[in-house]
């Protein structure tokens, strides 16, 4: 908030209470209570009052559920055209396999780049046929005669 810390407004609150001392501070005090009141309370009538003129809810958790994308330009021009086909499946960097071939079953992160920057790349947020990601998702197949809790005959 304004980039004010906790320890700025200590600062203030120290600096009001030196200020206007110990006699007016509760006044002070009391007068600001009632403005932040006064101030909540004309906010929570605008905001009713928009909401009956608009006919729309002002709700926080109504506007995070509707899909703002719909309304992408890209997107309407690309449906208006009957462009829904993905790309060409390209075929993958040889980069990209090497880095597909060190990714473990189960393996949330990827860490590329040199030892002194290297970048940490979660697989979730890459595409569902890029190779490393679907190396992430294999399954471990283990045998039984691996596995310490197989059955023997």
């Amino acid at each position: 908030m304004f980039g004010l810390t906790f320890d700025k407004m200590l600062v203030v609150a120290l600096l009001a209470a030196v200020v206007l001392g110990p006699s007016r501070l509760p006044l002070y005090a009391h007068q600001l209570a009632r403005t932040i009141r006064a101030f909540r309370d004309l906010v929570e009538k605008t905001r009713s009052t928009a909401e009956d003129e608009l006919g729309v809810s002002l709700d926080r958790t109504t506007w995070e559920s509707l899909d703002l994308q719909q309304y992408d330009p890209r997107r309407i021009v690309r449906e208006a055209l009957h462009d829904n086909d993905p790309a060409p499946h390209a075929v993958p960097d040889p980069e990209v396999l090497a880095e597909a071939e060190r990714v473990r079953p189960g393996q949330k992160y990827l860490v590329t780049g040199s030892a002194a920057h290297p970048r940490r790349i979660r697989l979730d947020s890459l595409p569902d046929d890029d190779p490393r990601r679907v190396a992430a998702r294999r399954q471990v197949v283990t045998r039984p005669e691996n596995n310490e809790h197989a059955r023997r005959p």
